[in-house]
């Protein structure tokens, strides 16, 4: 038998029932992992399911009623706005804007001589300094954070302000906390999308005599649009589901994020049902705003 032979039946081995058999594990890892935990929290959350009390061992379906009770608790519409601000100014503001700005600066051309040396090592300490900011773990930033902003820490001396800026100013400073620890994700993003720009398209616009300005928005912008909607619909999952962070700065403040609440409702309260309840309206509220994302992309590609 030849060698082409044996290799034809090999990938045609793998390519048969044999191919659909080896995904077995990957789908049985998925659906344990996955599926089943967001069907049984969509099945909780119409039970008065309990950590404690006779709840916890007879529980009993209830309907719609854990979504009555937080769609009319005050708290919860508190917590929704909170996230709402905390999403819209730590991260489509602050995130894409700064990430943007960086690796916008990152690849423009250095200067020649000592001058070009300085701003590339100048370069090299901001990419290096928002990395940190990135791997650093979160409850590590979050113990930092908490002793920059405290009554004796770095950020009230600097600003002259005796108080403990995390209970009196405590949405403006997880706002910024969540800016400095997430803007390279977007700043390696925008990266990505700025190499993939041809250069000439930049020589043409040049010859044509457009100014830097002219360039960042009418060529810059519209061909990196679809990176900026990705980036978009990536940091508000991620950033509508911070908690550690958040958690370990400001404690179990329930008004304050979502996810607080989501915590106080099922370990505070030891009602992981209502908890579900929230987390399943809130899905819904992100998904809208994701499929609101989609279709400005759609729009955006129009503009290239």
């Amino acid at each position: 038998m030849s060698s082409e032979s044996l290799k034809e039946r090999f990938v045609s081995a793998f390519e048969g029932p044999l191919a659909r058999l080896l995904l077995l594990p990957a789908l049985a890892f998925i659906g344990i992992f996955v599926v089943f935990p967001i069907i049984w929290n969509v099945v909780l959350s119409f039970t008065n399911y309990s950590l404690i009390g006779v709840q916890a061992v007879k529980w009993s379906f209830i309907g719609v009623r854990n979504y009555y009770l937080i769609l009319t608790d005050s708290t919860f519409y508190s917590a929704l706005k909170n996230t709402v601000l905390f999403t819209i100014f730590s991260a489509l503001i602050g995130q894409v804007v700064l990430g943007l700005a960086l690796a916008v600066v990152i690849r423009m051309k250095e200067p020649e001589g000592v001058l070009g040396a300085i701003t590339k090592g100048l370069k090299y300490i901001a990419i290096t300094l928002v990395f940190i900011s990135w791997i650093i773990p979160e409850v590590v930033a979050g113990y930092a954070w908490a002793a920059m902003t405290d009554i004796e820490g770095l950020l009230p001396k600097l600003l002259h302000i005796h108080a403990r800026l995390y209970i009196k100013y405590p949405l403006q400073t997880i706002i910024i906390a969540n800016i400095w620890r997430g803007t390279a994700f977007s700043m390696i993003l925008f990266l990505a999308a700025l190499e993939s720009i041809p250069k000439y398209i930049y020589e043409a616009a040049e010859v044509d005599g457009a100014t830097p300005a002219q360039r960042f928005f009418h060529v810059t912008l519209p061909l990196i649009s679809s990176a900026i909607i990705v980036d978009f619909i990536l940091i508000t999952i991620w950033t509508f589901g911070v908690f550690t962070m958040p958690y370990i700065m400001l404690g179990p403040a329930e008004g304050m994020l979502w996810t607080l609440y989501v915590y106080g409702e099922a370990i505070e309260l030891y009602m992981p049902s209502m908890a579900a309840a929230a987390t399943n309206i809130l899905f819904l509220i992100v998904l809208a705003l994701i499929l609101t994302y989609i279709k400005l992309l759609g729009r955006l590609r129009r503009w290239e």
